[in-house]
Order: C-alpha cells, then structure tokens, then sequence
C-alpha cells in the first residue's frame, strides 16, 4: 500500500447520483490509503430563504420545505454511511443548514481537510455541452477552496466499487 498526500477527505453529498458516485470513490480511496472521512450534506436555506422573501413561495411553506430537504438529507447521508461501511469505512457525516458552496467550504476548514471530493455530470446525454460541466456552487468550491478538490466524473463506478 502506498502513501497517501491526505489524511482527511470531505465529500460534499446532495442527492445526485454524481454525489453518490464521488462518496463511492473515496471511501475506495479512504480503504487503500488509511483516510479520514467525512460526508457533508447541507440544506440549502440560502436559496428557500430568497423564494421566500420574493414571494416565490409561501412563508409557511419555507418550513415545510426546509424539514423536507432535512430529511432528505439526512437519507442521503445514511445511505453513503451504507456504502462506506459495505467496505468496512468508518465516516463522519454533518448535515448543515446555509449557503451550499460556504457551507462546505466552512465544513472543510472545520474537519482541516486535505482534499475535498464532489460529483461531476455524468450526464451521457450528448446534448450537454462538455465546456461547462460544472455546477455554481462546484464552481465556487473549486475556486474558493484552501486544499484541493477532486471532482469525479466516473459513470461506471458503481462497477468498481462492487468489486473493490
């Protein structure tokens, strides 16, 4: 086995199969390398609190739609401690509340992270223009981060993961 440049990953889940597909690999790269792990899911209440206040949707509703996405992330969350524990990975995981991009960049520094890890498109729909495969807020990460990020575009993970 070799040496590994991390200690500490932080993969930045949202519910995507890109997301998913990026925990797969680095609890992969977590096993082989002896890495500290840790999955991130954050409730996006930046973004629930402007629908609001632009009367997109209704106040009362901002609640509703704030616990839904709670618990959604929190599925999303156990389901990647499933699959890391497939592999006998033990991983952390915070569920967090705010900007998307701030919040998982504040959760790195937090963890003090060495690299942080996020799902790419892997969209096979050849319509999909290559040239912008990245997401606003992979963006930000990507250009706001203190350590390195890993973006993994690998639609046939799943396949390596099973096996591994």
């Amino acid at each position: 086995m070799g040496k590994s440049f991390f200690k500490k990953i932080i993969v930045a889940i949202n519910g995507r199969q890109s997301s998913l597909h990026a925990a797969m690999y680095a609890v992969m790269m977590a096993k082989t390398y002896n890495i500290s792990l840790k999955f991130v899911y954050v409730v996006d209440t930046a973004t629930i609190k402007y629908l609001a206040m632009n009367s997109l949707i209704m106040s009362d509703s901002k609640y509703t739609l704030e616990e839904k996405l709670r618990a959604d992330g929190q599925n999303y969350l156990n389901y990647a401690v499933m699959l890391a524990s497939k592999k006998g990975v033990s991983v952390q995981t915070e569920l967090r509340s705010g900007g998307v991009y701030t919040e998982i960049l504040k959760a790195a520094d937090e963890f003090d992270a060495d690299l942080i890890v996020l799902g790419g498109n892997t969209s096979t729909d050849k319509s999909v223009s290559k040239n912008n495969v990245l997401s606003h807020h992979q963006n930000e990460v990507l250009s706001s981060s203190k350590c390195p990020v890993m973006i993994v575009q690998k639609p046939d993970i799943e396949k390596l993961f099973n096996i591994f």
